[in-house]
């Protein structure tokens, strides 16, 4: 039971300093999520952690917290088996993640070059169908106009045709009016 009072008062010890850090305009990146590792800091920075949680204590409470794990380690083997066995596990699920962000970065870029690629076709074909439209507006103009004059050729060879028909009946009544005259002044004469 004292043991385990004296791990409160030293993670209580280890708190105090945190809740005391104020903020100078000092921007720092933890992103070493994946290891134990020591990061420095210095009075006013900020601090923004990529990373689920983290621990911040100064090297004097880190050595602390050290002394008192290694003690609470060697005071049980069962306990330090424990703990051994804890640290594999986190070990194992910080590769796991690390491997796993790697396989999300790799997905990530593959989705990212055919979301690309994607789009790159989409506005190619974009291009491609206004060209086509653009065709089919003038082939439509095109054959509007081509409408347009085969109504007037047609116009103009009904015309001719009638006209031709009227300059063959004139012909015609003409050449019988003469035919009908001359056989009517030889007829006249006999």
């Amino acid at each position: 039971m004292l043991q385990h009072l004296k791990l409160y008062g030293l993670l209580l010890l280890a708190i105090i300093p945190a809740l005391r850090a104020q903020s100078q305009g000092r921007l720092k990146t933890f992103e070493q999520c994946a290891v134990k590792s020591g990061f420095r800091l210095t009075m006013g920075d900020t601090i923004l952690v990529n990373c689920d949680s983290a621990m911040l204590m100064n090297s004097l409470t880190f050595q602390m917290y050290e002394t008192a794990y290694q003690a609470y380690r060697k005071q049980n083997p069962r306990t330090a088996e424990i703990i051994k066995l804890y640290e594999a596990l986190v070990i194992r699920q910080d590769s796991t993640i690390l491997e796993n962000q790697r396989d999300y970065n790799a997905l990530k870029l593959k989705f990212d070059t055919l979301f690309n690629a994607s789009l790159s076709q989409i506005n190619q074909t974009s291009k491609d169908v206004g060209a086509v439209k653009q065709d089919l507006s003038n082939v439509n103009t095109t054959l509007n106009n081509t409408q347009v004059l085969i109504t007037d050729a047609i116009d103009k060879v009904n015309t001719a045709r009638r006209k031709s028909f009227l300059d063959k009946l004139y012909w015609g009544v003409g050449g019988l009016g003469i035919g009908v005259a001359v056989t009517a002044i030889l007829m006249g004469i006999n």
